[in-house]
């Protein structure tokens, strides 16, 4: 599953629309479409306003396939490790977008 399919599934088993969404986050639903359906990828503070729209950490949003979820790791290693199995799925830009997430998560822990 990927991220965009893991929001919208969140969002349909809340019983939530992208309009509400929409009212929740400030985050057009046409911009909410185009992530649930794997067009663009969500910068760090959009996946932080859809998880606190949702109610869910932003963990939830990554679950593996046959594997607990993240928000189940029982350490930081463990989320790392379940991790690098999404980035060869990723393109450079992807890559290099997640490496700043990671970095400004550990700076927020850090405060």
């Amino acid at each position: 599953m990927n991220l965009g399919e893991s929001i919208k599934n969140i969002r349909r088993e809340k019983g939530l629309s992208q309009g509400e969404m929409q009212k929740r986050t400030g985050i057009l639903r046409s911009y909410l479409s185009r992530v649930e359906n794997g067009h663009t990828v969500p910068s760090f503070a959009t996946l932080q306003r859809l998880a606190a729209a949702l109610d869910v950490s932003l963990a939830d949003f990554f679950p593996s396939d046959g594997v607990a979820p993240l928000g189940g790791a029982s350490s930081p290693s463990d989320y790392l490790l379940e991790l690098k199995h999404y980035i060869p799925q990723l393109s450079a830009d992807q890559r290099r977008e997640l490496l700043q997430m990671v970095k400004d998560m550990a700076q927020t822990t850090k405060h």
